[in-house]
């Protein structure tokens, strides 16, 4: 019975392993990093919209029950902006 194994294994090799020793792999698509493709002005804006949120938040405190002024002119303009900005960038892409 071993005998049989045996020779279905070799079989199996004979006949699979050039196959996948024969292929060439695909090369990898080049990731761009996400820090190098940002510009001088998304990284501002990015570092405005920090400040912006902690500076509401401590002019504002939401842990003290002031959540709802928070979310208004905390969170509110930079959800505004920020989605205006992605719509904007969306339609230059597609607009081309």
């Amino acid at each position: 019975m071993q005998e049989f194994l045996i020779i279905i294994v070799i079989a199996l090799v004979i006949f699979f392993l050039p196959r996948t020793m024969g292929r060439v792999p695909a090369p990898e698509p080049k990731s761009i990093n996400i820090l190098i493709a940002l510009s001088g002005w998304m990284r501002l804006a990015i570092l405005v919209t920090i400040f912006w949120i902690a500076g509401v938040a401590a002019f504002l405190p939401p842990w003290e029950g002031k959540t709802i002024e928070y979310l208004y002119v905390g969170l509110g303009p930079v959800v505004a902006v920020w989605g205006t900005v992605w719509v904007w960038f969306g339609y230059k892409k597609y607009r081309r």
